[in-house]
């Protein structure tokens, strides 16, 4: 019997394994910003949560002191929002070793200088979008050095430090337009809590760049708030008290003494936004000026209309 052979195999061909090289990439490329869309998605969906407690913890504080916090206050000492509001986000811990007595610069709330292990450098998760770098995210502007945040409150119509003969304006900001902070009670909503701005977005700078947007813990101009004078993620150029050359598109700033910040995100197309019964929005970079305006004032009487 004579011995079979068994027949050699034909191996691919240069060209047969370039064209499945060249398909696998399209499958490739059709399948990642399918992928992409999903983590936006999530990473969206983990924003509003974030945002949805800290609107709880508003109402909370509220519930307890029968106001909202100060966006800030200089007196008796110097604090913005975020401390009074640790024990509403799970931040007991914090909140008991701030000395609410001090400023928060001062021991035991900040220092020793240029050091990221004290109580105010705390990296609380609920700071960060994660759309945005995320933590960890300081400010180390100056030797005084403490956590950055995306989220932050709604100033209005109008710039830190800005006119104290407002007609209309919003939950947070001074009744004298520069220092004396407003007592803002959930019953002066008389253009209803549902059609007015609580909180929205930042992007973070760097942590050692001179930008005060997201230095959330200092009660300085514009460190821990949004006006509605320009629309979400809006061209117009931030005006920051605290400046320093940001080179990012997304965040365009100037240099200037009454400062104004817009409300800004990574998320595609718009940002997310806490309104004052505590509901979550996304509003679109291109929601009308003259609404995004109206939801910035708490009592101006304007009516929304549907968009």
């Amino acid at each position: 019997m004579l011995p079979v052979h068994p027949r050699p195999r034909r191996a691919f061909t240069l060209i047969e394994l370039l064209v499945v090289i060249a398909i696998i990439a399209i499958l490739i490329g059709l399948l990642l910003p399918a992928v992409q869309k999903v983590r936006e998605a999530a990473a969206r969906a983990k924003c509003s949560n974030n945002l949805k407690q800290w609107a709880i913890a508003m109402h909370s504080y509220h519930d307890v002191n029968g106001r909202l916090p100060w966006g800030g206050a200089s007196s008796p000492v110097r604090i913005s929002w975020v401390p009074p509001t640790w024990p509403y986000v799970e931040q007991q811990a914090l909140a008991g070793r701030y000395n609410y007595n001090a400023g928060f610069y001062q021991a035991p709330n900040g220092g020793p200088t240029k050091s990221t292990n004290n109580l105010v450098c705390a990296q609380v998760p609920t700071y960060y979008c994660p759309s945005d770098r995320g933590s960890p995210a300081y400010w180390e502007g100056d030797p005084y050095y403490r956590a950055r945040a995306n989220y932050v409150v709604n100033w209005g119509n109008t710039t830190d430090p800005g006119p104290s003969n407002q007609g209309a304006y919003a939950p947070f900001g001074y009744t004298n337009g520069s220092s004396t902070p407003r007592n803002a009670k959930l019953t002066d909503f008389s253009d209803g809590t549902s059609n007015t701005l609580l909180m929205s977005e930042v992007i973070l700078p760097p942590d050692a760049l001179y930008d005060i947007r997201g230095d959330v813990i200092n009660n300085d101009r514009g460190c821990f708030s949004f006006m509605t004078i320009n629309t979400p993620n809006s061209s117009v150029p931030d005006t920051l008290h605290y400046w320093a050359k940001n080179t990012d598109p997304m965040m365009p700033s100037v240099s200037g003494t009454n400062g104004q910040n817009a409300a800004r995100s990574r998320h595609t197309g718009g940002v997310n936004a806490a309104m004052g019964d505590g509901s979550i929005r996304f509003f679109s970079n291109s929601v009308p000026l003259t609404v995004w305006q109206r939801m910035g004032t708490m009592n101006g009487g304007e009516v929304i209309p549907n968009f």
